[in-house]
């Protein structure tokens, strides 16, 4: 009997293309094990450097790929306009067969470059800070480093089922969820059009169809620069935060045995509220709550992502209690790197449940010292509450 060939199925909850991107960023770690000098979430200056270089050189060729990509698609349309003008169907189906051949290629070229390079680029970086993405153990665990990572070079969607019992989209409005993913699907077609219009303003009757289609180089270039730029800062936030997890737990929390049953509770539903209000399920948030379970031993929270249950048990602790919950939010606010408006109100409503104020620029200042690599001071988030 012949051995089967098939290709392994990826875990439940992944995509084939994740899957591909695991093993290939795990075939290029292999290439050169990392070792870090020191806490994954503090870099210092030579690391600092390095992924800045990497970063900028992946946004550089992902510019010169869109600017590529805009030019093959606009050499067609200028080179055989005057078919455009022409009466015989054959001639005109002949014009749309290869001006719709060239971009499907053009772009299905460009998109496979981006998703190489932007593997490339996330495992340089993950080496440069000392992650070691050939570790075995991350392999077949689908909320690890190695997974988030490739999610981020592939623009693949954060799982919202990676922790049961936290639904990230509990209070999203779904209708503002579709249209905000619409858009972005559209983002190059939208742009190309508002730019192409700009330009027949400005230029009149002078406008021609050839610097119309020019006009599309730039903006793709531009586009996929900015995407690229997204990606190696979302890369680099997840490579950061996983050890960074470990450090602020141990900060907010240095001694479990003092806290109370409701509190360790509390703290566990202030990561799954923060999720909740940020819609997303971000792998650093699933890193911050896991450690947390593990460290004030809670295994289970009914409804961990109420956030109206969150700020009742908030309100019933005492005041040095609600200090440590206080203190766990906010690290659950930064730790994902941006500060919704959501998340703002809901630190608003908590800090408020406590009878406090909350100074949001201090949360602010944490989250872009977090995301920059910084040292944080312990004292700095003692500070919070």
């Amino acid at each position: 009997m012949q051995p089967s060939h098939t290709a392994p199925k990826p875990p439940v909850g992944a995509s084939r293309l994740e899957l591909a991107g695991v093993r290939f960023l795990r075939s290029l770690a292999a290439q050169k094990r990392a070792v870090a000098q020191d806490e994954l979430h503090v870099l210092n200056a030579d690391e600092r450097r390095e992924l800045r270089s990497i970063e900028r050189m992946a946004i550089a060729r992902a510019a010169t790929a869109g600017a590529l990509s805009g030019l093959v698609c606009a050499i067609p349309v200028i080179v055989m306009q005057p078919l455009t003008a022409a009466s015989s169907r054959g001639e005109f189906a002949r014009y749309w067969g290869i001006v719709v051949g060239v971009t499907i290629v053009a772009s299905v070229l460009e998109i496979a470059f981006l998703y190489w390079d932007g593997l490339r680029a996330v495992q340089r970086l993950a080496h440069a800070a000392g992650m070691d993405l050939a570790d075995p153990a991350f392999e077949h665990d689908t909320t690890s480093a190695l997974w988030a990572l490739a999610r981020a070079a592939l623009e693949a969607p954060n799982p919202p089922d990676a922790v049961p019992g936290v639904d990230p989209m509990r209070e999203a409005s779904k209708a503002r969820v579709f249209a905000a993913s619409i858009l972005y699907k559209l983002k190059v077609t939208i742009s190309g059009f508002l730019v192409k219009a700009l330009v027949r303003r400005a230029l009149g009757r002078a406008a021609t169809r050839s610097v119309l289609e020019l006009v599309a180089v730039p903006v793709t270039a531009v586009w996929d620069a900015i995407v690229c730029w997204l990606i190696v800062r979302e890369a680099r936030l997840r490579v950061l935060g996983p050890s960074a997890a470990n450090e602020f737990v141990s900060i907010v929390v240095p001694d479990p045995s003092t806290l109370s049953e409701p509190c360790k509770q509390c703290c566990v539903r202030a990561i799954g509220a923060a999720a909740v209000r940020s819609e997303d399920l971000h792998p650093n948030l699933v890193a911050l709550l896991k450690t947390t379970q593990r460290v004030l031993s809670v295994s289970e929270t009914d409804a961990v992502d109420d956030s109206q249950r969150f700020l009742s048990a908030i309100a019933a602790l005492s005041p040095s209690e609600q200090t440590v919950v206080l203190r766990m939010l906010a690290t659950a606010s930064i730790i994902d790197g941006r500060l919704a408006r959501d998340e703002r109100r809901l630190l608003d409503e908590a800090f408020a449940r406590c009878g406090r104020a909350l100074d949001v620029s201090v949360i602010e200042a944490l989250r872009r010292a977090f995301v920059s690599g910084q040292q944080i001071p312990p004292q700095r988030l003692a500070d919070i509450g």
